[in-house]
């Protein structure tokens, strides 16, 4: 526990073996989230199995980590695989959630996210240190029931992940599983090739840094782009390629996306402490009929290997160092 509070849980073995340690240190916030997602998806009655299938024949290993995690924390399976696929249940309604950016110059390579999602699950968040028996180590600041999306590795990548929906949003692999997938990567090839996994069920934004080097892969369910170089992302699709099959930019998604351009262009960001302080401004920019808060954020410098996340809106909650020992 960090003196905010922030839950930091460290993770070795197998996935079985991590899943269920993560399942064991944070049951009461899983609990806590699960309470509030059961009001939220209410009745949907989308049938999950095909789902749960398709990530199983995909990406064994996750799902193996969540069921063992969804054991040691002592909560229902089906429960805890629903919330994994969240944004399969919500293909219908546009999402609003998460914006990042990233920044690269002469000895620094930035790259800063504020973790938008829903308000029922504000406070359940918390920072897993993952060191596997075979695969890179990682950390990431996730919400408490779901698998890790966004942080940094041992190849010193760091990864934002933004929510996207596409005209061919359908059944495969949810993108929760995917996103866990790519923060594995050990270069841009492996990103792309990861991010690109065949039978998604959908896209999203990964923005990378990586030392020296910056840039984007926008996915659809069955197609992708690469964008080169520094440059914010929300929740919409930027590449000229994309435009026919992705779905159009909301009101939230582009008004974020000119305020945190602007905010680049007037205050070039050089220090981690310079990419906090974007964040903290834009995390106070109004989103025009979003459901989302922002639930924490992050900031990583990936020449040096390091990595600071705000529990909460970073205007509000103060920024701490994550001790990063045996990760990079």
């Amino acid at each position: 526990m960090t003196a905010s509070g922030l839950r930091v849980v460290r993770l070795e073995g197998d996935a079985r073996a991590r899943g269920r340690r993560a399942g064991e240190l944070l049951g009461d916030l899983v609990a806590r989230s699960l309470a509030f997602y059961r009001d939220y998806l209410g009745n949907r009655s989308v049938d999950l199995g095909p789902f749960r299938r398709a990530a199983e024949r995909a990406l064994p290993e996750h799902v193996a980590w969540l069921d063992a995690f969804a054991a040691g924390a002592e909560v229902s399976l089906a429960e805890v695989f629903a919330v994994n696929a969240v944004e399969e249940l919500e293909q219908l309604t546009p999402v609003e959630r998460c914006s990042t950016f990233t920044a690269v110059g002469e000895g620094f390579t930035l790259l800063g996210h504020n973790e938008m999602w829903l308000e029922g699950d504000r406070d359940n968040v918390a920072v897993v240190v993952e060191r596997p028996a075979e695969g890179p180590a990682v950390a990431s600041p996730t919400i408490a029931c779901c698998l890790a999306a966004v942080g940094l590795n041992e190849h010193r990548l760091a990864f934002g992940v933004d929510s996207l929906t596409a005209r061919d949003d359908g059944v495969g692999v949810p993108r929760v599983f995917v996103s866990r997938h790519v923060l594995d990567a050990e270069s841009r090839g492996d990103a792309y090739r990861r991010a690109t996994l065949a039978g998604r069920a959908g896209g999203y934004a990964y923005v990378v840094a990586a030392p020296g080097e910056t840039f984007t892969i926008e996915t659809t369910a069955k197609r992708a782009a690469i964008l080169d170089g520094p440059e914010p992302h929300t929740n919409h699709y930027l590449a000229p390629e994309l435009q026919d099959v992705g779905d159009e930019g909301s009101a939230s998604s582009t008004a974020r996306y000119a305020y945190l351009s602007e905010l680049l262009r007037e205050r070039p960001p050089r220090t981690p402490q310079d990419a906090m302080a974007i964040l903290r401004d834009h995390a106070c920019e109004p989103t025009p009929d979003g459901d989302s808060v922002v639930v924490f954020s992050l900031v990583c410098e990936v020449e040096s290997g390091r990595m600071w996340v705000a529990p909460g809106d970073p205007a509000q909650a103060a920024y701490e160092e994550v001790d990063l020992d045996g990760v990079v």
